[in-house]
């Protein structure tokens, strides 16, 4: 009986050892992970509200952990007010530099306008705006880029890959002053509890803690939407040559928006480029080894310049660099197009039209629309200043530079292909490989080369 009581003594204090090395170990992994601070707003006025019944929790200047239902911030006139749902009569001034935090304990989140999140958020008065950024959990936040980055039902080894990257991507952009990383796609998109689902989560815990690394550390593991059957060099899009971030084949193929046109008028093209009249010829000085366009010289009506593709795709907001320029005819524009509203002053064809000024017009589109120069409609109308002109205003047109009835435009026809700067890692590409059996670290080894994939250490950085 002695020898029985003994054996299950013996037996319980290894359970208790082995159940609480357990709880030590889940309690050292909770206490090691990283947090990040994720900007996801930035505006003059900002709605906070718990999820129904559960209080949001205000602690800050002036504020001690005040039990809330909700509350509205709003900058306005150099003044931002606080107001509680409760009472709404009583309005707090904020400082510039004045900053407060806003948590929860219900695991539904917080809502900052439309959209739900995890953790807590950290509110900044500045000057100009009022910043919110969420703090939390690495891992936890991951579950919603997963989500937002890439689509939820693409395989599963894919989204494991998306997870990968985009861990180490965060995690390299630590050590900023008031939060580490954008939620747009300026640096990752992160749009909050709803992105996040079972299979995300799923990505996310089976590659707990893996990061990319390159001699021991994170490397810049860019991503990008498809590049159009080869990926780019870095130093052919920046100024920087990372060795893991060389041109590889991209399987972006079965993406259906590979390729892709957009169109500019001629009065569009003066918006995007005031400063020498829009473009009349654009000539590719050169290009990289994938056919992405470097640098372009564009002549407009009142001079010539020079732009990088980098420049020029931000400018035009085009999807990427891999493009080609046309000018084509409108064949859309036809007579008796009510954009052109014609007065005629006499029925003899070599006098001048009138055209009455309309509400936003400026002189630029005038002429752009019949086709004339503005020197002549300023020489004709006897213009001093050409940015005064008044609504009603009847200006003459002179008809004899018109093409017949009417003026066929000229459209600006960019064609491109892929989407995305096309350095590092393609989504289209990864969903391929992993449609094809390939696992994560494959792919990721194969778009980021000569990296190794590791738990995450603090020497990383």
């Amino acid at each position: 009986m002695i020898l029985k009581i003994l054996k299950n003594s013996h037996k319980f204090c290894l359970a208790s050892i082995v159940i609480f090395c357990f709880l030590q170990n889940r309690t050292v992994s909770a206490l090691a992970e990283p947090t990040i601070n994720v900007l996801i707003i930035k505006d003059k006025k900002i709605r906070i509200r718990s999820d129904r019944s559960i209080p949001l929790i205000i602690k800050g200047q002036g504020f001690s952990n005040n039990k809330i239902k909700g509350l509205t911030l709003t900058k306005k006139n150099k003044r931002t007010t606080l107001l509680f749902d409760k009472n709404k009569q009583k309005i707090y001034d904020l400082k510039n530099g004045e900053k407060f935090e806003v948590r929860s304990l219900d695991r539904r989140g917080i809502w900052v306008g439309q959209k739900r999140y995890a953790g807590k958020l950290k509110i900044f008065i500045n000057k100009n705006d009022i910043l919110v950024v969420n703090v939390l959990g690495i891992e936890k936040y991951l579950g919603s880029v997963v989500g937002s980055e890439m689509p939820a039902k693409w395989p599963l080894e894919a989204l494991k890959a998306q997870a990968i990257a985009s861990r180490t991507y965060a995690l390299k952009q630590k050590g900023n002053s008031l939060y580490d990383i954008d939620s747009t796609n300026r640096n990752q998109v992160y749009i909050g509890l709803e992105a996040r689902t079972y299979k995300t989560q799923r990505a996310v815990n089976s590659t707990r803690s893996l990061v990319l690394t390159y001699k021991n550390k994170l490397i810049n593991s860019l991503f990008h939407s498809s590049s159009g059957g080869m990926t780019e060099n870095s130093q052919d899009v920046w100024k920087n040559k990372y060795p893991y971030l060389s041109s590889v084949k991209d399987f972006d193929g079965d993406n259906p928006k590979l390729r892709w046109n957009k169109k500019f008028s001629k009065s569009q093209l003066k918006k995007l480029f005031p400063r020498i009249g829009g473009i009349n010829q654009i000539e590719i000085l050169n290009v990289t080894s994938t056919g992405r366009v470097k640098n372009v010289i564009i002549n407009g009506d009142f001079g010539t310049d020079q732009i990088s593709g980098v420049d020029i795709r931000k400018r035009m907001n085009l999807k990427s660099t891999l493009v080609r320029f046309k000018f084509i005819e409108d064949n859309e524009t036809k007579p008796g197009n009510k954009n052109l509203k014609l007065l005629s002053t006499n029925s003899l064809e070599n006098e001048p039209l009138t055209h009455i000024v309309r509400v936003g017009e400026t002189l630029i589109e005038i002429a752009d629309q019949y086709d004339v120069s503005i020197d002549e409609l300023v020489a004709l109308n006897n213009i001093k200043n050409s940015s005064l002109i008044n609504i009603g205003q009847r200006l003459l047109v002179p008809r004899n530079l018109l093409n017949s009835s009417y003026s066929s435009e000229k459209l600006l026809l960019v064609s491109g292909y892929g989407s995305g700067h096309g350095v590092g890692m393609s989504q289209w590409g990864a969903k391929y490989m992993a449609s094809r059996g390939e696992k994560a670290d494959k792919i990721l080894k194969h778009f980021y080369k000569g990296v190794e994939i590791k738990p995450f250490k603090k020497y990383f950085l």
